[in-house]
């Protein structure tokens, strides 16, 4: 019976990880066959949100596909890579806004 129990405890577990897996925000995306620009971050950048929509951060997010227009985007820094900064670490930079453009790729990286 305990061998059946552990089982059934294990299946239990792995379905409420996965329940809670689905919960992650992440940020919409438009389909590879839509027009979209690619943003890239650094190791040293968190983005927090993006056009008032926040993201998980529980894990790091390096590249994004959105779609051409405006977007606002929301950052915290991390010391985290070369370009980190141990005094900045956690802070919030001020909202960022950004037009953008099909096909295009835009790269932040952390400047303190």
């Amino acid at each position: 019976m305990t061998g059946i129990t552990g089982i059934r405890r294990g299946f239990v577990l792995a379905g409420l990880f996965y329940a809670l897996l689905g919960c992650v925000t992440h940020p919409d995306q438009p389909a590879e066959s839509t027009p979209y620009a690619r943003l890239k971050f650094s190791a040293a950048m968190q983005l927090l949100a993006l056009d008032d929509q926040p993201i998980d951060t529980s894990f790091h997010l390096y590249t994004l596909r959105v779609r051409p227009g405006p977007h606002t985007l929301y950052f915290a820094h991390i010391n985290a890579g070369p370009e980190g900064s141990a005094t900045h670490a956690g802070q919030r930079a001020t909202p960022f806004r950004l037009e953008v453009h099909e096909g295009i790729a835009y790269a932040f990286e952390a400047k303190t």
